[in-house]
């Protein structure tokens, strides 16, 4: 694995609530020339949806982009579909479940954007998570995918793959980092949500154990950090803002709620964060190497807040991460 230390350098998590692509590429290099990543545009087509997006060939998937609808239909051909799956699956080939252009133009815009990537040390991407998918996609009595025996297993296979193909797309354009999105992952524990501990981490852990190089995973809630933690995962990234107390790692500082995003100022945030790394000093970690391996993020993705607000936050990130830098000696 590539020795990582960001230094406090910006970039961003997931969706942007931009329909053009090239307005919100040109936005995201404005802000992370250093970092960049392909943004999620799920105003732009519901087949960017974080879920629908990495839905392509799923065993079982049924995708209605008129009414912005994914479920799975379990039927008299599911089995039968299961062992074509496997049969893919087997031939150890992520080409096969490569993410089409009309599922992730940001992706492939990204792919185009030689000149604006040449100050780039790494390239960040995201897969969604089989915990969060799991649970949001559900089949036609309502029952989410990841308390289906069967489903699941070939859930957690088809992401472990096209989290292999990201990361080999992204190699082509620079050091990649993939991050496994599990925004469900707060729900662990909560009496609704009956999941043994182990086969989540076993869960997560095949779809990290597939990814050969940095593998990053972003929760923007609270959740029991200690299931990240048994992983192999290498970055966790959380809502700073928020939940500082409850995790001993960091990213998230720049808020992603519309009001408070224009009532921020970079000052105020980057007094946040330093709070944020208080309460980590006082657990005996060394100061300096926390600033070293510190990504600076919003806390979340963007994609439900206006535009306007979605540039501010971009911006605000990107001027606490240069604030913090030249504190640090970065710069």
């Amino acid at each position: 694995m590539t020795d990582f230390a960001p230094r406090a350098q910006a970039t961003g998590i997931g969706s942007m609530p931009h329909a053009d692509t090239q307005q919100a590429m040109r936005v995201m290099f404005q802000n992370f020339s250093t970092l960049p990543y392909w943004p999620q545009l799920p105003r732009r087509d519901f087949r960017e949806n974080m879920y629908a997006q990495f839905s392509e060939d799923l065993v079982g998937i049924q995708l209605d982009t008129a009414q912005e609808l994914l479920s799975v239909i379990i039927n008299d051909d599911t089995m039968a579909q299961v062992e074509k799956f496997y049969a893919r699956y087997l031939e150890e080939n992520s080409d096969l479940f490569a993410v089409s252009p009309d599922y992730a133009a940001g992706l492939y815009a990204l792919c185009q954007s030689h000149t604006a990537l040449k100050n780039a040390q790494w390239i960040k991407g995201q897969v969604t998570g089989p915990i969060s998918f799991g649970l949001k996609v559900v089949d036609q009595n309502l029952k989410p995918m990841l308390y289906d025996d069967s489903l699941r297993d070939v859930l957690v296979k088809h992401l472990a793959r096209k989290a292999q193909w990201h990361e080999k797309f992204i190699s082509q354009l620079g050091t990649p980092i993939t991050f496994v999105d599990e925004p469900s992952l707060a729900l662990i524990g909560a009496s609704v949500v009956a999941l043994n501990r182990d086969e989540v981490i076993r869960d997560l852990e095949e779809v990290f154990s597939s990814i050969q190089g940095l593998k990053g995973t972003h929760c923007c809630g609270n959740t029991d950090w200690s299931l990240l933690m048994a992983t192999s995962v290498n970055i966790i990234s959380f809502d700073a803002l928020n939940y500082a107390e409850n995790l001993a790692l960091f990213a998230g500082i720049v808020p992603t709620v519309e009001e408070d995003i224009f009532n921020a100022t970079a000052d105020e945030l980057v007094t946040r964060l330093e709070t944020a790394m208080n309460l980590l000093v006082k657990k005996g970690i060394d100061r300096d190497l926390l600033y070293e391996r510190a990504l600076i993020t919003p806390a979340c993705g963007l994609g439900t807040v206006s535009v306007q607000a979605a540039e501010c936050a971009f911006a605000l990130t990107h001027e606490v991460s240069e604030k913090v830098r030249e504190q640090r000696g970065f710069s």
